[in-house]
């Protein structure tokens, strides 16, 4: 641990769906963060800025969170319960603030290819359509100064579209990319193969929670990612979360637990329900 760095813990794979009341939503986040950061080794556990939390959106082509959290900062309507908004010195995050606390929302999207896989796109503050070529998308990607993860879903690393995850694995030095773990996998079913294939080759998995869209689920994001300790410009957090992510070797230790078998399998049935609109 470098100095007296605080941990930086980062989920990775982050959704603020309609359903969840957004302070709501970072109440839990805060106090995830914090339960993780007080687990980890030196930490000062009767602290409460001894971490920093950081949020990562992934954002699907009908969400645009971001943009409104960032029409709201530094305004007067600022204010989200006990939370306030706050402008950074870049566009690409804003900071969350509550009696001291601050959690860092960072800007970000989810893309479906046209493989029907997705590709997460971290620190990305533009826009790229669902349909293109996988391949395409994680050169938009990179082209942007952003973070490419292909993360794991249920079924998704499968058949055909696990032979093109295999492949891609096979490219990745020229790709430039890392795989994607969520909390919402269960132990029951085994690593992933290509986990281990990635672990091979040197190439990290970064975890997140993925949140699904429904009420129950708005208390997990901050629950399961990676942890850190760097010290971080708070004018420019997006660009040292970017930095950091990117240097060699990367310097992180995942934290959380997987789901548990029940709650998996009751999650991917209301799933099947909520895309064909039975929910």
């Amino acid at each position: 641990m470098p100095g007296d760095a605080p941990a930086v813990l980062i989920d990775t794979h982050v959704h603020i769906h309609g359903c969840f009341p957004v302070a709501g939503f970072f109440d839990a986040a805060h106090a995830n963060f914090e339960r993780a950061a007080r687990a980890q080794p030196g930490s000062r556990k009767s602290s409460h800025d001894g971490f920093i939390g950081v949020l990562m959106l992934t954002e699907t082509a009908r969400a645009d969170c971001f943009k409104r959290l960032s029409a709201r900062a530094d305004g007067e309507d600022s204010g989200l319960g006990e939370w306030r908004l706050r402008h950074t010195e870049e566009t690409g995050s804003v900071t969350a603030e509550r009696h001291g606390q601050c959690l860092y929302i960072i800007a970000g999207r989810q893309i479906v290819t046209a493989e029907r896989l997705e590709v997460l796109a971290l620190g990305f503050e533009g826009f790229i359509p669902d349909g293109e070529p996988i391949r395409r998308v994680i050169d938009r990607v990179r082209s942007a100064a952003a973070v490419a993860v292909i993360p794991w879903g249920f079924g998704k690393w499968w058949g055909g579209r696990g032979k093109v995850v295999s492949g891609l694995l096979k490219d990745h030095e020229a790709l430039d990319f890392f795989l994607g773990d969520n909390g919402g996998r269960t132990a029951f079913l085994g690593r992933p193969a290509h986990f281990e294939d990635a672990r091979r080759d040197g190439i990290a998995v970064l975890p997140g929670t993925d949140p699904l869209p429904f009420p129950a689920e708005c208390g997990r994001a901050g629950s399961f990612g990676l942890v850190m300790h760097q010290p971080i410009d708070p004018a420019r957090p997006a660009a040292e979360i970017k930095r950091l992510l990117t240097s060699t070797p990367l310097d992180m230790k995942p934290y959380g637990r997987l789901e548990t078998p029940l709650r998996f399998i009751h999650n991917q049935i209301a799933m099947q329900f909520y895309k064909h609109g039975l929910s």
